[in-house]
């Protein structure tokens, strides 16, 4: 993708163009700096992520008036228009702005990024959007302001599980006799051992076995692994390998002899550790090795300093059983009011999210058919 625009402003100046190498170096110390740091748009994990879409990506960037790298989001371009280059796996989508942007810099970021959609003539959407973001609400002002249909609507739940300190989260796990109950029955009629890594050692060999073992559990539902497919397990293990290298990976498992049968992927951010992905062989079903895993993690958080265990996207049952609160995420869809094909699009989206069992039978019956006609990506796919 070539160079889009420049901008030029009293506070700096703004560009959309495809990112460069001087660029990556400018977003690692952004992202260093930024909010919350992100496991989901970590350099890392979004050079990669580059590499896969090639042309179609371009990055919007604001540099303040001492030329730093104060504000950024990585856009792909497919045929539905513009989206989060993170898309490709995340729980939640953030813009990445420094930790000291002023409340005129952040508005005027959102205020040039919208400007700059315009004059693409393209849609954008914008999927799992943290309600919780601090710059929220003023993104949501200046979309309402710019004179493009914008429409947010409620998308899904971050289940989070939050204490007063990372003892007292402890303490409110460990008070479940279910998952004290699953921690024993695996040492004592399994003698299984319960591991943690924060670092690449036997990462590809523990994929593998988390794959193997996802397969395994899906094998006879309606949803089949994903990962039977060689590309999607080479995709989850350079995820691994990049959040890795950014010091964010902490992986959590179950061995009982020889083989691993549980499995969490974990990511660092801030005082939270995000319960990212989760699998287990079936043949252990009955002792529940994923709710033995959450006690493990909890003593492991108390004394790593973290007090928030953060479930990430999607409202499973299992969550429940030690999350207190909920997150929310949304879903923003922008375009150039003549642009009716996308408006009745996420009219669409907005009524099925609004209906529960039209819902449902969506999830069940249609998306997948969708998936397999089409060969659309799982991000592609989503309502």
């Amino acid at each position: 993708m070539k160079v889009v625009s420049f901008y030029n402003t009293m506070s700096g100046s703004f560009s959309f163009s495809s990112p460069d190498k001087a660029f990556w170096q400018h977003y690692s110390n952004l992202w260093q700096h930024s909010i919350g740091r992100s496991p989901f748009q970590s350099p890392q994990l979004l050079q990669y992520f580059s590499s896969l879409a090639g042309d179609d990506v371009c990055a919007f960037q604001y540099y303040n008036a001492e030329g730093d790298l104060y504000g950024a989001v990585l856009l792909e371009d497919s045929s539905r228009g513009y989206h989060f280059l993170s898309d490709r796996k995340t729980d939640a989508n953030f813009f990445t702005l420094h930790e000291d942007c002023t409340d005129e810099e952040v508005e005027a970021f959102f205020f040039q990024l919208l400007e700059t959609i315009k004059a693409t003539n393209k849609p954008l959407t914008l999927n799992n959007q943290p309600a919780w973001a601090p710059y929220q609400e003023t993104l949501e002002k200046v979309g309402k302001a710019s004179g493009l249909y914008w429409v947010n609507i409620p998308y899904s739940v971050c289940p989070v599980a939050k204490a007063e300190s990372p003892k007292a989260l402890f303490d409110s796990v460990n008070s479940l006799r279910e998952l004290r109950y699953r921690v024993n029955k695996l040492k004592n009629q399994q003698q299984a051992s319960f591991e943690v890594y924060t670092d690449d050692a036997d990462l590809d060999h523990w994929t593998d076995e988390f794959c193997d073992a996802h397969i395994l559990r899906w094998q006879d539902t309606s949803t089949p692994s994903a990962f039977r497919d060689p590309e999607r397990r080479h995709f989850l293990k350079e995820c691994l390998h990049a959040w890795n290298r950014e010091g964010i990976l902490v992986r959590f498992s179950v061995r009982v002899q020889e083989s691993r049968v549980g499995f969490v992927v974990g990511l660092r951010e801030a005082n939270s550790l995000i319960h990212h992905s989760t699998t287990f062989h079936p043949d252990f079903w009955k002792y529940s090795p994923g709710k033995a895993l959450i006690h493990f993690m909890a003593e492991w958080m108390r004394d790593q300093n973290l007090d928030t265990l953060d479930f990430g996207d999607g409202n499973e049952p299992y969550k429940y059983t030690v999350a207190n609160q909920e997150n929310l995420l949304h879903r923003i869809f922008v375009a150039d009011k003549s642009n009716y094909r996308y408006i009745l699009k996420s009219r669409v989206v907005r009524y099925i999210r609004e209906h529960p069992k039209t819902y449902a039978y969506y999830l069940a019956r249609v998306k997948p058919v969708l998936a397999q006609l089409t060969g659309w990506l799982p991000w592609e796919v989503g309502i």
